[in-house]
């Protein structure tokens, strides 16, 4: 029954394992090793449950390091993310975590109130620009308008002053 090593589940076959823990007077160990066919249903079941860990460690270990490559890049790209660096502390597993959640949901409503106000000042710049190009083309009617005026009053002024010269 060697699907383990050695020191791991050394308990199946009745080896050293607990012989040295239990001093109960009445308890008392064969020296001798239980056959390799005693357990077999529950060594295999141990074997494809410590397989089956083994797979699901490595999953998630490839699973975090491409969550830290896609923190790396979106760290690069918005380079906001690394401000929170000071309410980071390190877990056991020595991998940053924030410290608080309070503290990105109050930074989430500042910036939230801050794009609001933003957004309102670009619609009021918006609304001026408008307006001014309002006043722009009124402005430029008025110039034609009066053009048009000050050339019929150069008519007239000249029509007159031929008359009267006549």
């Amino acid at each position: 029954m060697e699907l383990f090593g050695r020191g791991e589940l050394e308990l199946l076959g009745g080896g050293e394992g607990l012989r040295d823990d239990v001093g109960v007077h009445g308890i008392s160990w064969s020296s001798s090793r239980l056959p390799d066919d005693m357990y077999p249903a529950s060594g295999l079941a141990l074997a494809a449950a410590y397989h089956d860990i083994k797979i699901r460690l490595a999953s998630l270990e490839r699973e975090n390091s491409s969550i830290k490559r896609k923190l790396k890049h979106y760290e690069v790209k918005f380079p906001m993310i690394t401000e929170f660096g000071e309410e980071r502390i390190m877990c056991c597993s020595c991998e940053p975590i924030v410290k608080d959640t309070s503290v990105i949901q109050l930074q989430t409503t500042n910036l939230q109130q801050r794009i609001n106000s933003l957004s309102q000042e670009l619609q009021k710049s918006k609304e001026r620009e408008e307006r001014l190009e309002e006043v722009i083309q009124a402005y430029e009617k008025i110039h034609l308008e009066k053009s048009n005026v000050q050339r019929d009053l150069d008519k007239m002024v000249n029509t007159d002053t031929q008359g009267f010269l006549l």
